[in-house]
């Protein structure tokens, strides 16, 4: 269990987040197979075309070589800050992110098998090179889809936005994830891998509403990002009701 202590000053400055970024991070995980979810057929079969065309370029490639069935490279899908957050923000937060940090994180995920791959991660223009192909797979995946999901996020914060306001933090959190409650002056997020607490310091924490983490939930609490609840929005599991399958022949 996880677990985020919350005090006066957290209630305070909590707020809810949009993270564009990180939809493209849960997009690119069900193309690439680490996701026992699918796409809607019509969705997978319109975006499809693309994703092979984007496999041809090494950024891009690079950029998948940093995903693990559980977890990725943090500075490639940083939290929002708000709600006004943009595509070019997230991109803008990538390009700043210190080479020895990057390669911290990199190092975690190689060395790879695809050499071309392999010599973007290595090259001192990297986190550069790994932006641009978020860019590029940004648009010719998510962007076209983007006002619609982005819809339902907003949606979902109007609603818990005046729950929070009516009745407090327990009516925001009821319904929000079955593995999420609020107990004993805190937010317990449920999981199988340890048990750990996290001090939110008086910083708060960000709530961000997402199409693709369906049916899970994710968390951030590593610095230097801000600490981060990621939970399913609401009506978003009617994109996701298909079986669960395989993409082999995505991934050549």
């Amino acid at each position: 269990m996880l677990r985020f202590e919350v005090g006066g000053e957290d209630l305070l400055r909590s707020r809810f987040a949009l993270s564009p970024l990180f939809e493209l991070d849960g997009l690119l995980r069900r193309l690439a197979g680490l996701s026992q979810h699918r796409l809607p057929g019509p969705w997978l079969t319109r975006v499809t075309p693309s994703y092979r065309r984007l496999r041809q370029d090494p950024a891009f490639r690079a950029v998948l070589a940093l995903h693990a069935p559980k977890e990725g490279a943090a500075f490639t899908a940083p939290p929002s800050q708000g709600l006004a957050q943009t595509i070019d923000d997230d991109l803008a937060a990538v390009r700043s992110t210190p080479l020895p940090q990057a390669r911290a994180e990199i190092a975690n995920y190689g060395p790879v098998t695809d050499d071309e791959a392999q010599a973007v991660l290595d090259s001192p223009d990297v986190v550069d090179r790994l932006a641009d192909g978020l860019e590029q797979a940004w648009h010719d995946l998510l962007a076209p889809d983007w006002p619609q999901l982005r819809a339902i996020c907003e949606r979902d914060v109007v609603h818990r936005a005046g729950r929070l306001a009516q009745q407090g933090w327990l009516a925001a959190l009821d319904g929000l994830h079955t593995r999420v409650r609020w107990r004993d002056n805190g937010i317990e997020v449920l999981r199988s891998s340890g048990d750990r607490t996290v001090d939110l310091k008086g910083e708060g924490l960000l709530l961000v509403p997402s199409v693709f983490v369906w049916p899970g939930v994710a968390v951030h609490h590593e610095d230097p990002w801000p600490k981060a609840l990621v939970y399913p929005a609401r009506g978003v599991a009617a994109l996701g009701r298909q079986p669960p399958v395989d993409f082999p022949h995505l991934r050549g």
